[in-house]
């Protein structure tokens, strides 16, 4: 895609797509949502329990810093399931072990802490949706932001079933004209959690919306971890257990 300057307009991203909206950082009436959206699918998909949560995985600017051997929204590679893809797995698990000592995590915004636009970190989630519709997180001053992983939680009373097949995607703009939808692709129907969209307010000439849709390993209930340097570490962080 090429990054022209003033309005985007309405984008949907590919798989491992990205797109940037154009944005003045010092400008402190502009607001950037992001948003889970998700419409349960279909009437027996929401029968079974169609409960998600978004989070936001964030750093903010005067932590954020830029890796040497990766670019911000780098995901590490999880373990691979399959009888066919056990390749790599020791290197991937000794991988995940070192990597799962880092101390520099960012930290959450999730319906258990709901944040603040009046000071820091300005940004702010909606609330609690128990049924399909929508969640948001709202986003000031982003001159103060670094980096957010927008990411999805599914609660263990909905049972087996992919993201996808809850309608669920991220929708971002900044409310003037400028939307990146994040669609999902993949059809995986044992994760309790997906890192969707990764949002770098680092960008100089605006905030940069990237493709990520990366899944959690089995039934595991470790939410992701983002890094100071905008890597991100599947099934590492902190064990979440919300039944609805």
């Amino acid at each position: 895609m090429d990054f022209d300057d003033e309005l985007l307009g309405q984008v949907s991203l590919a798989k491992g797509g990205q797109a940037r909206i154009s944005l003045d950082k010092k400008d402190r009436g502009l607001t950037v949502t992001a948003s889970l959206q998700w419409n349960g699918g279909s009437a027996e998909r929401r029968a079974r329990g169609a409960d998600l949560d978004l989070y936001a995985l964030f750093v903010p600017a005067d932590a954020a810093v830029r890796s040497a051997d990766h670019a911000p929204g780098h995901v590490f590679p999880q373990i691979q399931r399959g009888l066919f893809r056990n390749k790599n797995r020791e290197e991937a698990k000794a991988l995940q072990a070192e990597l799962a000592t880092r101390a520099d995590a960012g930290r959450a915004l999730y319906y258990n802490n709901l944040g603040s636009l009046w000071e820091p970190p300005y940004m702010q989630l909606s609330g609690d949706a128990k049924a399909p519709g929508e969640e948001t997180i709202s986003i000031v001053r982003p001159d103060q932001q670094g980096y957010a992983l927008i990411c999805a939680y599914s609660a263990v009373s909905n049972g087996a079933g992919s993201f996808r097949s809850y309608g669920a995607q991220v929708v971002v703009t900044d409310g003037r004209g400028s939307v990146v939808t994040v669609p999902l692709y993949e059809d995986t129907s044992t994760s309790y959690w997906v890192a969707i969209a990764f949002v770098d307010f680092t960008d100089p000439r605006g905030v940069s919306i990237n493709h990520v849709e990366r899944y959690s390993r089995r039934f595991t209930e470790k939410r992701p971890v983002l890094h100071t340097d905008g890597t991100v570490l599947m099934d590492a962080g902190p064990t979440e257990f919300k039944r609805r």
